[in-house]
């Protein structure tokens, strides 16, 4: 009956050789890494067996005493008090301690659990060994290997339940792409009056000149307008303008623009608003043209460059919620759409309508549907 240590590649082989040296009387007392090996010591000493539990009875009784002595020394809590909601708290030192600390109290508690949830729904309880031979190959873990979100893979966790790593992963980039996917590129075609906004340096203007040419294309007998709608201080205008004389559609400002004549899509002209500038200038002029004209009808996309941070899509997508705009994803020849930017634009409820590069302005849109979608992650990840 002895006490002794076993070494193996894996957690499984080690506990193999535990199991084949002492069988179903041992006790495992510790485990950890050592020079890329486990290392697990075990023993089948009747006297280390035996004293192994009352250690764990002590560590327990040491935890009641702990929290017994906060409670006596710190604050008592009382029954829930229902007409306020909340538990009373009475203090045994000088100082009071009012209604307004213990809510702030319990607010910091709820933030701190919430916080604790979701790292925990996030986790993985392996380590580089692993605690399988097949663990580290399995879907979730590897799509959390490829940065997509933890909140992303258990939201479709459906899509590739019971399904072996290559088989669920396509079903997965499937069923992201259904939603990611907008259905209405259509609309493009329709519509008389589009309105392109985004982050300044997004590839608006560009972004405005391909839509122009292409709805020129589809679209016979149609006249294109481009109206820029800029701040007095910048010099944004400059891109539309030349862009402007390249394709030969003439070009106005917002000031100059009649919406009493466009409101109803009945014109044969294609009127192409570029919101230059930032993000906050473009939300006011859009509330303004919203508050004003009421009954002009435009359609609405958001141009997010290609590499933008999952974090500000979130920040950009949330501020144009309420017009719910088709997404153009621009600069795809510049950079390339990673797993968090459609894990972001995917959580955000957000829809991609086309992506388009840099370098050309003729056929150059190329609309997002579920199947370009997915072709592109089974590509890229």
């Amino acid at each position: 009956m002895t006490t002794q240590m076993f070494k193996a590649k894996t957690m499984k082989s080690a506990m193999t050789l535990v199991n084949e040296e002492f069988g179903d009387n041992a006790v495992i007392l510790s485990t950890k890494n050592s020079d890329g090996l486990v290392e697990i010591e075990a023993s089948d000493n009747d006297e280390v067996i035996k004293a192994f539990p009352k250690k764990k009875i002590r560590n327990q009784d040491f935890s009641n005493i702990f929290m017994k002595k906060m409670d006596n020394e710190k604050f008592q809590v009382n029954k829930l008090d229902s007409s306020k909601g909340y538990s009373s708290i009475s203090r045994n030192d000088t100082k009071s301690y009012s209604e307004e600390n213990m809510k702030m109290d319990i607010n910091n508690l709820q933030r701190g659990l919430k916080e604790i949830q979701n790292e925990i729904r996030g986790m993985v309880l392996t380590d580089e060994s692993s605690l399988c031979d097949s663990l580290s190959y399995e879907t979730p873990i590897r799509l959390r290997q490829d940065n997509f979100s933890s909140e992303i893979i258990n939201k479709l966790n459906y899509s590739y339940r019971g399904k072996n790593l290559d088989e669920g992963k396509i079903s997965f980039y499937r069923e992201l792409a259904k939603r990611l996917s907008s259905s209405d590129f259509s609309r493009i075609l329709k519509t008389n009056n589009i309105f392109i906004f985004g982050q300044s340096g997004s590839g608006k203007s560009t972004l405005a000149a391909k839509i122009g040419a292409f709805v020129s294309d589809k679209r016979n007998n149609i006249k294109i307008n481009f109206v820029d709608v800029s701040n007095n201080s910048t010099n944004h205008s400059e891109s539309l303008r030349s862009y402007s004389r390249v394709l030969g559609f003439p070009m106005s400002e917002l000031k100059n623009f009649n919406f009493l004549a466009n409101k109803n899509n009945l014109s044969d002209n294609v009127n192409i608003f570029d919101f230059c500038g930032d993000i906050n200038f473009s939300i006011q002029k859009i509330n303004e043209i919203k508050k004003n004209f009421k009954e002009f009808n435009f359609c609405s996309i958001l141009a997010i460059q290609s590499g933008t941070s999952g974090k500000m899509i979130n920040n950009i997508v949330s501020k144009f919620s309420s017009l719910k705009p088709m997404v153009a994803i621009t600069k795809l020849d510049e950079c390339w759409v990673g797993s968090e930017e459609f894990s972001a634009l995917a959580m955000n409820n957000a829809r991609i309508g086309l992506v388009t590069g840099t370098k050309v302005l003729i056929d150059s849109i190329i609309p997002a549907n579920e199947n370009s979608l997915t072709k592109y992650m089974k590509e890229n990840f």
